[in-house]
């Protein structure tokens, strides 16, 4: 049970880092962050369509800002804390 927990509490706390990196992007005038970004935190952690809907709007995002401009580099700048190998 307490693994469990464990588990819980990291989990929002990634999704809870997450959203406030996605937060940070619109506010500074993202346009594809801003067109994309509509899943919260607790939904994207606490539920199986609210992680698959994060997971999906990653991914649009990533694929938004490649085409925008060309490359990657603005999507690991709006999410530094993650792993993206």
């Amino acid at each position: 049970m307490l693994n469990r927990i464990r588990d819980l509490v990291t989990e929002v706390k990634g999704h809870s880092e997450m959203s406030r990196d996605m937060d940070r992007a619109i506010a500074s005038g993202d346009r594809e962050a801003q067109s994309t970004f509509r899943t919260g935190t607790f939904a994207a952690a606490l539920t199986d369509k609210g992680r698959d809907a994060r997971g999906e709007e990653v991914s649009e995002y990533a694929r938004k800002v490649v085409e925008a401009d060309g490359n990657g580099a603005r999507f690991h700048r709006t999410f530094p804390r993650r792993d993206h190998t």
